[in-house]
């Protein structure tokens, strides 16, 4: 794989488990709407051409699927803070990414966690799914991309707001997420 990552923001990642990369984007409307890649080919694009390719480095993995993309707004966010496993239908998260039109940085903020988004429009938060998440001390609307192992799993989560919208795609719970409904990226 060519290296598109230094050694120090590897490290970083690793130490850390986020880290924020300078990416230019273009964010779909805000939309109560997951996936709005399933019908916007440019974002479908740059998720898996753009983001992909820095989420397989990060996480040293030679494929990674699609799993959700969604709105987080004040209508969804989470009340309390937490790991995304509490709060979506999917098992099995390899990596989340967080990028926000008009990201607002709290002046207070919780000891445990991190906040999860980035602290720039232009930015990407990319961000392992085992970190506690401080919701209470977000006001921004973000757009969450999060992939999975290959082996993603569609799960009854009562948390989340969503559960049953991938029923509509023919996907039950306890389904592995499939390539015609959740595309992989692999490793160059």
């Amino acid at each position: 794989m060519k290296q598109i990552l230094s050694e120090s923001q590897t490290a970083f990642f690793t130490n850390h488990g986020f880290i924020e990369f300078e990416i230019p984007h273009r964010l779909p409307a805000v939309s109560a709407q997951r996936d709005q890649w399933r019908d916007d080919d440019g974002l479908k694009q740059f998720i898996l051409k753009t983001l992909g390719p820095v989420a397989l480095a990060l996480t040293h993995k030679k494929q990674l699927r699609l799993g959700v993309s969604l709105w987080v707004t004040g209508a969804n966010r989470p009340k309390q803070a937490g790991k995304l496993k509490e709060w979506v239908s999917l098992q099995n998260i390899a990596m989340a990414i967080s990028l926000a039109p008009h990201p607002t940085i709290p002046a207070k903020r919780s000891s445990l966690g991190i906040l999860p988004l980035p602290a720039h429009a232009e930015q990407a938060l990319f961000f392992r799914p085992d970190l506690i998440l401080d919701w209470p001390h977000v006001s921004s609307d973000l757009f969450l991309i999060l992939f999975t192992l290959p082996n993603g799993v569609y799960i009854h989560n009562p948390k989340d707001p969503e559960t049953t919208y991938l029923k509509a795609l023919g996907i039950q719970y306890g389904d592995v997420l499939q390539n015609a409904t959740h595309p992989l990226i692999h490793e160059k």
